[in-house]
């Protein structure tokens, strides 16, 4: 019922309807120039992916700002600022078929790899061996246990007094060597001879050559990844190399591998839009061949909008980050559904009145479903920028990507789209005219089918209302549970594609390597005059600060090179003594003057056993001793535990503080992903909450009523719980990427309760005497159908990213597949239901006669609206001071919910806090006494064998 009994729309929303009927008009005048416009736009701005490439900060793109990690990154890259970040490429190598590494055969081919890679792999006529300065000898080791092996295989008698192939500490020709270093997963006799070894390690370690740049050292590492991966061909063993370089690129073939099955999911999606538009049209007697343009055109659009906005942002500097390769699913997804509604529409205004003009059936349209099209991308946009401001990087990216694309979407829906279907409608009107004269297509909106007329009385019952409730209460309680289980873990694994090397190379370094041989770096900026007694003192204490933890492996595992230098001094300081000629006596002098100055140092450092200390100290402008690195070295079997390492790192952060005249730093390759950990929860709740009062600012900017935006916020929160807890128990845990896709998840709820609530919102406007069960049973004739489609077409077309095995499309599925059953739920049943409920409570205690007729019969005409409830206006001063009373009950009634949502959120994180603090000491507990009651059994560190 529609004229003088119609009340007006909020301001908001009568802005934006002027504004869209003026859009629709200059739109179907314009159709064929607005959409080359749009088109020429569209490649101008995607042209410019053709040229950007895709790169991933893995180093610091997932660590919060203003984490102390970076902070440690940025002394690590000063220390060698002189050359730049060094190289570094990890070469683990196991047995083909699974038997010992320390078999002839097996360290023959791992001591050729050495030399082939020392030798034969050239970047700008640079090898290993040309380049490397100070770590030469690192794998020294692993080619003198090589050479004992070759000379036991040769019988020869006096091998055993030249080697003692035992571990840790190996014997030759009288003088220790650290193979902990490079043999991990070790089983030795009671002798501490070894019998077997599940890895070798061997490390390539360079400084950069001067004449080299940032690129070339990332290609000489992409070089020696690529041929033990893809062109080397082992006799014995398996080698897998593994570097920041190759992390990097195995990331961007994630991304590059998700792109192609975007034209897989587009098929599916497009077939499953033409059946669904032909039964729609079909039943209204308007089915025609361009309708086939139109549904297969719904799906273009979004595609042509997302390439836009991703182009824009390249062009302005924006960096190509693999995780924008879900952003095209994600527009797809919310711009079909917008495509959907104005196709129905169109379809029932052209039902409505067979004989209305182009022009202004397309204004109309635009004024029917712009409103309903703008609040949910108001909504998904504000969510995304809030997202923005989140502490990650990589997670600020992403949301930066799909504002943008939302926005492009947009635009493109309200001139591009509105174009092509300007023109198919003119294409189908000059077909159809005889055809439209003659059919009788008269639409009613009171004229529903029987099941849609059913339900809707069935929605408004008080009984469904109580199952309703008791249904809710049970889903957020589940939620609830399974969200304080949440687990909090990042690795690099989630970022690689299921058939990545890396992964194997990750799990043979938490299993075998990290637990018996994890490193901590110790940077120490300001050693001060060593010369002085005390200050040595000091450092020494600084030392031994990290060598007193139980887990450390011991001093000589250690790297400090005061030990060694103090070693080389003394025993030079007796060769003076023996020695009276003048060399002895400058040297002496020249010892004795300054002995930790560069010149005192030289014969140190220059000394072949030593050689390897250059790289561990810094001299200032005076040739004294400025700055120095060390490493203290640590086992237990936790330490390949993610949590476990996370504790550890602050214990180690802990100990640098407790010095801070020396101004240490330590640095931990894990240690940006493990600061993640800290920040990753505090963010995600600040962002949803941040997100959520923006939904609830929007929601009344487009319906004032405060039962109508209670409902729609509660159904929001509600769905956005259920994501949460549901994706805990489908085995989830919160990282930066699951953190993206409940940001994106937040806007895209809003889809369905927007919808509907709008709806019925404007449904009281049109006709303030309707029931609830009318007002509602409209609104799912207006948008049920759509909705279903566009529900069940985004789990299609999402689900083909389950051909490509990562993390990051399992997330995006899951969250999606969650999202639309959650929000299609929500949208057709809880948030009609609850509208029902409120209408019966104000009727019960607002109005002074009780509606007596069916909840489909019209209400008497007395009867007046006042937002979404209907109330009677003749009532004296007694009974309206008792409505406020009863106002001011409800609003009570309201804000205690509110204060139940807000007691659950907390608790969530309380509980997850708890959860996480209470499993960390659970673990450190166990691995303690895992290490009491096996790796200290002796106090020889050779007794760690492989679990």
């Amino acid at each position: 019922m529609t004229g003088a009994s119609a009340l007006e729309p909020p301001a908001f929303v009568r802005l934006l309807n002027r504004f869209f009927r003026k859009c629709g008009l200059f739109v179907a005048d314009n159709d064929k120039t607005v959409l080359i416009v749009t088109l020429l736009l569209t490649a101008f701005c995607s042209s410019k992916i053709l040229f950007t490439k895709q790169e991933d900060d893995i180093k610091t793109g997932y660590t919060p700002n203003g984490a102390r990690s970076l902070d440690e990154i940025e002394v690590f890259s000063d220390f060698f600022a002189s050359t730049g970040d060094p190289i570094a490429v990890f070469l683990f190598a196991t047995a083909k078929d699974n038997s010992s590494m320390a078999e002839y055969n097996a360290m023959k081919e791992v001591v050729e790899i050495l030399d082939f890679v020392g030798e034969n792999l050239t970047h700008k006529g640079e090898s290993f061996y040309t380049m490397c300065t100070d770590f030469c000898q690192i794998n020294e080791p692993v080619r003198q246990y090589y050479n004992g092996l070759a000379m036991r295989q040769q019988n020869l008698s006096d091998v055993g007094s030249r080697f003692q192939l035992t571990f840790p500490m190996m014997q030759v020709l009288g003088k220790e060597l650290d193979l902990s270093p490079n043999f991990f997963g070790v089983r030795t006799d009671e002798d501490g001879q070894v019998e077997y070894v599940k890895i070798i390690m061997l490390q390539i370690r360079a400084n950069i050559p001067k004449d080299w740049k940032k690129e070339d050292a990332a290609e000489y590492e992409r070089m020696i990844s690529q041929y033990f991966h893809f062109k080397y061909n082992s006799t014995y063993v398996t080698p897998l190399a593994m570097s920041l370089t190759y992390t990097g690129d195995e990331v961007v073939r994630t991304g590059l591998t998700i792109f192609p099955y975007i034209g897989v999911g587009f098929l599916i999606m497009t077939t499953f839009s033409v059946i669904t538009i032909y039964y729609s049209s079909s039943r209204l007697d308007q089915w025609t061949v361009h309708k086939i343009s139109e549904a297969i055109l719904a799906c273009v659009c979004p595609l042509l909008a997302t390439s836009s906005a991703l182009g824009t942002l390249f062009w302005l500097g924006f960096r190509f980050g693999t995780i924008l390769c879900v952003t095209p699913f994600l527009i797809l997804a919310i711009g079909v559904d917008d495509a959907y509604l104005q196709i129905h529409a169109c379809m029932r205004l052209t039902a409505e009145d067979s004989s209305m003009t182009k022009r202004e059936k397309i204004a109309r349209m635009l004024v029917e479903v712009g409103p309903s099209i703008a609040i949910t991308s108001m909504t998904n946009l504000f969510a995304f920028l809030v997202g923005i401001y989140t502490p990650t990087p990589e997670i600020s990216l992403f949301c930066a990507g799909n504002a943008v694309a939302i926005l492009f979407d947009f635009i493109y829906q309200i001139t591009m789209y509105t174009a092509i279907l300007s023109i198919c409608e003119n294409l189908e009107m000059r077909k159809n005219a005889t055809k439209r004269k003659d059919s009788d297509l008269s639409f009613k909106n009171e004229q529903f089918t029987v099941m849609l007329d059913s339900y809707c009385d069935w929605v408004a019952n008080a009984y469904t209302h109580l199952l309703v409730l008791f249904c809710f209460i049970v889903y957020i309680y589940v939620s609830v549970r399974g969200a304080l289980n949440i687990n909090i873990i990042l690795s690099p694994d989630k970022l690689v594609i299921g058939d990545s090397p890396l992964l194997q190379v990750n799990y043979l370094r938490d299993t075998f390597v990290l637990p018996n041989y994890t490193t901590v770096n110790i940077f120490v900026q300001n050693p001060g005059n060593l010369t002085i007694q005390s200050n040595l003192d000091y450092m020494n204490s600084l030392m031994e600060s990290f060598e007193s933890y139980p887990e450390c492996l011991g001093k000589k595992f250690s790297h400090y090179f005061v030990r060694d230098y103090e070693s080389f001094r003394e025993s030079s300081l007796e060769e003076m003594e023996m020695l009276e000629d003048e060399e002895g006596e400058s040297l002496k002098n020249k010892t004795a003057a300054e002995p930790f100055s560069k010149e005192a140092m030289s014969d140190f450092l220059a000394w072949p056993e030593f050689q390897h200390w250059n790289g561990f100290v810094k001299f200032d402008e005076n040739q004294k001793l400025s700055r120095f690195w060390a490493t203290v070295s640590y086992h237990g079997e936790g330490l390949g535990d993610f949590q476990v390492r996370r504790k550890m790192l602050n214990r180690w952060r802990a100990t640098a503080d407790q010095f801070a005249p020396l101004n240490v730093s330590i640095f931990d390759d894990y240690a940006p992903f493990v600061d993640t950990l800290e920040t990753i929860l505090p963010a995600t709740i600040s962002t949803s909450v941040c997100t959520l009062l923006c939904m609830m600012i929007v929601c009344f900017l487009f319906m004032y009523n405060v039962f109508t935006v209670f409902v729609a916020t509660l159904a929001i929160t509600s769905i956005c719980i259920g994501v949460f807890g549901f994706l805990s128990m489908w085995g989830i845990d919160l990282d930066p990427i699951s953190m993206a896709c409940l940001i994106m998840s937040i806007g895209f709820s809003v889809d369905f309760p927007a919808h509907i609530t709008f709806h019925y919102f404007r449904e009281g406007l049109h006709d303030p005497q309707s029931t609830p069960a009318k007002r509602v049973a409209r609104s799912l004739a207006a948008i049920g159908f759509p909705l279903l489609q566009c529900g069940i077409s985004t789990i299609l077309f999402v689900l083909c990213l389950l051909f490509v095995p990562t993390y990051m499309g399992e997330v995006f599925v899951k969250t999606m597949i969650l999202v639309v059953t959650l929000g299609l739920i929500h949208g057709l049943f809880i948030v009609p239901a609850f509208l029902c409920a409120f209408t019966a409570i104000h009727e019960t205690c607002f109005s002074s006669t009780k509606v007596k007729n069916s909840q489909v019969s019209e209400f008497n005409q007395g009867t007046s609206y006042n937002g979404i409830l209907p109330t009677r206006p003749d009532m004296s001063e007694d009974k309206v001071l008792i409505r406020k009373l009863k106002m001011y009950s409800i609003l009570f009634f309201i804000l205690f919910i509110l204060f139940l949502i807000t007691t659950i959120i907390v608790s969530v994180i309380l509980g997850i806090n708890i959860k996480n603090e209470q499993d960390l000491e659970d673990q450190l507990e166990t691995c303690i006494k895992m290490r009491d009651s096996f790796f200290f059994k002796s106090k020889d560190p050779s007794q760690i064998i492989d679990t």
